[in-house]
């Protein structure tokens, strides 16, 4: 499995990185810290799933997903935003935007990987 963790927050990145690592899965794992760099990510990486925060600087997250899914060569890769300001506005422009789940900060682990298919319930 591909993935790619977008946010701007480097920490955050590396620990996202970490709880994935901790699986013992086959997984690939690739960051970008803003929503155009994640575009030209997901152009050579093709990732299966995309995890991006929501407010980041430039392309925001809504942004990201819009474009992702408007494109046929990536309309079908799996979008998990995470956010620390989820409000329901937000959410439904997300999934309107083509984002399967909305995760909030603090992040349940568990439920992200399960949501990944990494765990059982």
């Amino acid at each position: 499995m591909r993935v790619l963790i977008v946010d701007d927050e480097l920490e955050w990145q590396e620990l996202l990185m970490q709880v994935i690592k901790d699986t013992d899965e086959d997984i690939y794992l690739e960051s970008a810290v803003d929503g155009f760099e994640a575009c030209n990510k997901v152009r050579w990486y093709k990732p299966d799933i995309v995890l991006m925060d929501v407010a980041m600087p430039g392309m925001d997250g809504v942004q990201l997903c819009r474009a992702m899914k408007a494109n046929p060569d990536s309309s079908q890769i799996r979008v998990i935003a995470i956010t620390g300001n989820l409000s329901a506005e937000k959410e439904n422009a997300l999934k309107e935007a083509g984002a399967e789940y909305c995760l909030s900060k603090p992040l349940d682990y568990d439920r992200l990987l399960f949501i990944m298919g990494l765990r059982g319930v």
